[in-house]
């Protein structure tokens, strides 16, 4: 007799096999019964989980934000607010880098957002708090003397755009290395503001 999978499992297979279908089909030419195939559910067990594919669409978004966002934890035990900035620049980068499949799926997601009120929702909010995250770094950075003060609204800003952009140029550029660009940042965003010693 198989072994009954626990929901979050089901669920776990479910969206997995969401992101392929996506990716292979396209948002438009994916149905919930392609989706139900490759997880190996019925249909009905799917619609049981999710009321429709913008809502699998969503959850599955969720699902990489959080492995993302769990690197904003990890930059927050650094021994200092420049380390912990660092920290994140490489490992966001490296992330992306590595999981390609993850990668493609954000910019399907990108193309959807306008048209997906849920999706488009769940990203203003993550931008917010994204930007906020780093806002604070960059003041904290000033208080606690390690950053001359300036406008941290700015910094935040400037570092996520830069390095949501720099992730498509790594992508379609091989010769720009990761070491390298991480070096280029510090330079632009860290360095300037840096209280010397």
């Amino acid at each position: 007799m198989a072994e009954r999978k626990s929901k979050e499992e089901r669920i776990n297979d479910i969206t997995n096999a969401a992101m392929d279908v996506f990716l292979e089909k396209g948002y438009e030419n994916t149905t919930m019964e392609a989706i139900a195939q490759k997880a190996g559910v019925s249909k009905g067990g799917l619609y049981h989980h999710f009321q429709s594919k913008d809502m699998i669409l969503l959850v599955v978004n969720q699902k990489i934000s959080e492995k993302v966002g769990g690197l904003l934890s990890k930059a927050s035990e650094c021994s200092s607010i420049k380390e912990g900035i660092l920290f994140y620049i490489e490992n966001y980068l490296k992330y992306w880098l590595d999981h390609p499949k993850d990668t493609s799926f954000l910019f399907l997601s990108i193309a959807k957002i306008l048209d997906n009120q849920e999706l488009l929702k769940y990203y203003q909010q993550f931008t917010v708090d994204y930007m906020k995250y780093f806002e604070e770094a960059f003041a904290m950075g000033v208080e606690l003397g390690e950053f001359i003060p300036h406008n941290v609204k700015a910094s935040a800003i400037t570092l996520v755009a830069a390095m949501d952009g720099i992730l498509s140029y790594m992508l379609l550029d091989e010769q720009l290395n990761l070491e390298e660009v991480v070096k280029h940042f510090e330079e632009k965003f860290i360095k300037p503001i840096e209280r010397k010693k």
